[in-house]
């Protein structure tokens, strides 16, 4: 099936690897194809992609990064290179990378919901609430931006508030946030 995919030049069985949650094989399917093709932003992201759904965070760096240099200012490139970073635990640059990609295209929810999380595992709280609120603005439906301000709130004894935000993330469907409200909004 593989063979035959080469040949047309598709990404479509990659494609269909990836939304099956097959990101092994989508990963086989977009290198071969990338084999024999030049290489596209979309081919590269979408195995970037895959690499980090399986948690090969230095493998998806690779191909964000090669995004970028076939598009110089791709924000979803750079978001994405803010998200491995972090995962990386090299918060420091997760937060230049979101700062960059924020600088690119302020109106990207997801990079500023990146920058929050560097700068609040780095410890600056009022700098994460501001990047929070960013993001939710940005995009009233972000439930992970509700979820991980109401997790900051906690810590700076804003109880009230942070359950708030635990609705809303419960509301919008975000794992853990029926346990946060639980253990903190009775």
């Amino acid at each position: 099936m593989i063979a035959v995919w080469s040949c047309t030049g598709n990404t479509q069985i990659g494609d269909d690897y990836f939304e099956q949650g097959a990101y092994d094989e989508a990963i086989i399917a977009y290198s071969d194809y990338l084999s024999g093709h030049k290489p596209t932003v979309t081919v590269l992201y979408q195995r970037g992609r895959s690499f980090e759904e399986i948690g090969e965070y230095k493998h998806a760096l690779v191909d964000f990064e090669k995004i970028l240099e076939l598009d110089k200012k791709n924000i979803i490139a750079q978001t994405s290179i803010a998200k491995v970073k972090y995962e990386l635990g090299d918060f420091e640059q997760a937060v230049l990378a979101a700062q960059k990609a924020i600088k690119w295209g302020p109106d990207f929810a997801q990079s500023h919901f990146w920058l929050a999380k560097g700068v609040h595992q780095m410890g600056y709280f009022e700098a994460a609430l501001k990047s929070y609120e960013k993001a939710i603005k940005l995009n009233p439906d972000y439930g992970d931006a509700f979820y991980y301000r109401g997790a900051l709130k906690i810590s700076m004894d804003k109880v009230k508030s942070a359950c708030e935000d635990f609705r809303q993330a419960k509301r919008l469907n975000v794992e853990g946030s029926s346990i946060a409200k639980k253990k903190y909004c009775s």
